[in-house]
């Protein structure tokens, strides 16, 4: 039977080779298109899942409405006010650290935590001022939990714990405010105060945001120069199971007033563009692999047309209705494996060569980006499902015009010839 196949899909080479074509095309597009938007993905949630927390344990935000003083000044009576209240309860810091360091320890999904306090201040140098994020840290906590110490330009990340009044910034945090290594910048409190720190190492994260607003000193250093004596503002909290973030974060949250959230709680409007992204390349790939099977119907459909003497021959010879599907099925399934052999390999150098493709941005400045040429998920995944999805549309594109031949008959065919 396999041999019959064989010989009619060489019988009519051009319309094979056109369907080959065609198979071969789908599948490779499927692996190009899928690796494109994967290697983007991944980059994307390498730098959400590992550059922060997997959950992060912060003060509540809690805004003044007018349901704020509901039931306290005449809790019987109804209050117009002339004018709406507003504003924001200040929570700056976590009140209750010990109890949720016990916590955590108990937690067996919990790999590390590491406690942080966080400012808002406004770095200076000379006539030059920046406003940022001054964090304090302990180096060697911090390590287990995010992945910031990677990149690390000059200096090291444990070097801010080798005395007071040590910072680690952002390399364009540092060029905008004209500072080098070494050079010893002021730090501006909320409150007015002020303080010097010196530069003792730059880091490179590739993200403008950080790269420009961000430095890191000791916990002792941060509390010390904001006036804020053994404060702890978050507790970083890195996970086994990065997948596990939402479901300790609802069970971490219920029952305290303090704000517990997950990863993909905090980027939920980032993992929404990946979800239409994936929507957009399903339907595109579903759009490929539908033209792909109307190409093997058509083909198997006209050979069934042609081949009707051929058929009655056979089925004089003995071979049966299910012997004719199969014949037919057999084209359709050969095609299928040859067209996405010849599609994954095809992909695979597609991908190959166009994650050499530079895509370093005119005019951009060096350090805002981490990686200067096109990104490519290589997942073996992608390769199967390519294989999968081309095998099962051919079988179902060769299965209606393989039973419309298992139908004929030598009598019928005879009779419309005539």
């Amino acid at each position: 039977m396999w041999f019959l196949a064989l010989k009619q899909l060489r019988s009519r080479p051009s319309q094979t080779i056109l369907t080959f074509i065609g198979i071969t095309l789908g599948a490779a597009g499927y692996i190009v298109f899928s690796g494109l938007m994967g290697g983007y993905q991944q980059y994307m949630l390498d730098k959400l899942v590992n550059n922060d927390a997997h959950v992060r344990i912060s003060p509540r935000d809690e805004f003044i409405t007018r349901e704020t003083f509901r039931g306290i000044f005449f809790p019987e009576g109804e209050i117009r006010w002339l004018s709406p209240p507003s504003g924001r309860v200040n929570y700056s810091h976590l009140t209750n650290v010990p109890s949720w360091f016990r916590r955590l320890d108990r937690d067996p999904r919990v790999l590390a935590y590491s406690p942080q306090i966080i400012r808002d201040v406004i770095f200076t140098h000379r006539d030059f001022s920046v406003p940022g994020r001054f964090i304090g840290i302990d180096p060697t906590r911090e390590s287990q939990v995010t992945t910031i110490a990677q990149y690390m330009t000059a200096g090291s990340f444990n070097d801010v714990s080798k005395g007071i009044s040590l910072i680690i910034v952002g390399e364009e945090l540092m060029k905008k405010v004209g500072a080098r290594l070494n050079d010893t910048i002021t730090i501006v409190t909320p409150k007015g105060g002020t303080a010097p720190v010196r530069i003792v190492g730059t880091l490179r994260t590739g993200m403008r945001m950080l790269d420009e607003r961000i430095g890191y000193a000791s916990l002792t250093t941060v509390q010390s120069l904001t006036g804020s004596p053994g404060e702890i503002t978050d507790i970083a909290v890195r996970l086994h199971d990065a997948n596990k973030a939402r479901a300790l974060s609802e069970e971490l949250g219920s029952g305290t007033t303090d704000r517990v959230e997950s990863w993909d709680q905090a980027n939920e409007s980032i993992l929404f563009v990946f979800r239409t992204q994936n929507i957009v390349r399903i339907s595109t790939t579903f759009t490929i692999i539908l033209v792909v099977a109307f190409g093997i119907y058509n083909v198997l459909n006209m050979s069934v047309n042609h081949r009707k003497k051929e058929i009655a021959i056979l089925r004089s010879m003995g071979y049966s209705k299910n012997d004719i599907i199969l014949l037919f099925l057999y084209q359709g399934i050969v095609l299928g494996i040859l067209g996405s052999a010849v599609g994954m390999i095809l992909g695979w150098a597609a991908c190959a060569y166009i994650e050499t493709i530079p895509i370093a941005v005119s005019g951009s400045r060096r350090g805002w980006v981490s990686v200067n040429h096109m990104l490519i998920l290589w997942d073996a995944k992608i390769y199967v499902q390519a294989f999968a999805m081309v095998i099962l549309s051919t079988i179902i594109a060769s299965f209606i015009p393989a039973r419309a031949a298992g139908r004929l008959s030598p009598l019928e065919i005879i009779r419309g010839d005539v």
